[in-house]
């Protein structure tokens, strides 16, 4: 074999096919609370909850309230037994929904994201021209498709601090993406 033929092998054109996601336990289990609990000062009460029989996954609501500020950290994980089209039309019932709140007179966005699992969009209310005061609320939410799988991570909050969040717009959505990276990690099998 020539090296170009081995190295065509090992190049190939098709993307890696989701895993055959799954959730071990209740949906609290696969979302790590660390980033949100530095920020806010707070150890999070979790609400752990159950979706409706016969689709996998679950939900769990965080709050943080704490010297810093308040937030919250919502994760929806539906996984479909009945496979990717079905996961294809509840994102595309999502990405409907959300698109239908944003626009022009308000301050929430949203914006297709490349590179997160096969589908992927965040919505996002916070007015980025000025940085963070006291009582400011922001949102940051992503939902992603991948296979049989539709993850959905709301980052949303509040500082009691002037100086209590990030200073920049990035900082602050990068902690609820670094959520949704390691969401999916966590329900890999």
């Amino acid at each position: 074999m020539t090296l170009t033929a081995v190295l065509l092998a090992g190049c190939s054109a098709e993307p890696e096919p989701p895993p055959a996601y799954r959730l071990g336990g209740d949906a609290c289990g696969a979302v790590n609370p660390a980033d949100f609990e530095a920020l806010t000062h707070a150890t999070a009460s979790k609400t752990p909850s159950e979706l409706v029989p016969g689709l996998g996954g679950g939900s769990c609501k965080m709050e943080f309230d704490g010297s810093g500020g308040y937030a919250t950290l919502s994760t929806f994980i539906a996984i479909h037994p009945s496979g990717e089209p079905a996961a294809k039309a509840m994102y595309d019932d999502f990405r409907k929904g959300d698109g239908e709140r944003s626009g022009p007179g308000t301050d929430i966005t949203l914006s297709d994201i490349e590179g997160l699992g096969s589908a992927a969009y965040l919505y996002r209310q916070h007015d980025d021209k000025k940085p963070w005061t006291v009582d400011e609320l922001w949102l940051y939410k992503y939902n992603v498709r991948h296979g049989s799988l539709v993850l959905t991570v709301s980052g949303s909050g509040y500082a009691r601090e002037a100086a209590g969040w990030p200073s920049t717009e990035e900082d602050m959505k990068a902690r609820v993406r670094k959520s949704v990276d390691e969401t999916m990690k966590a329900l890999r099998p």
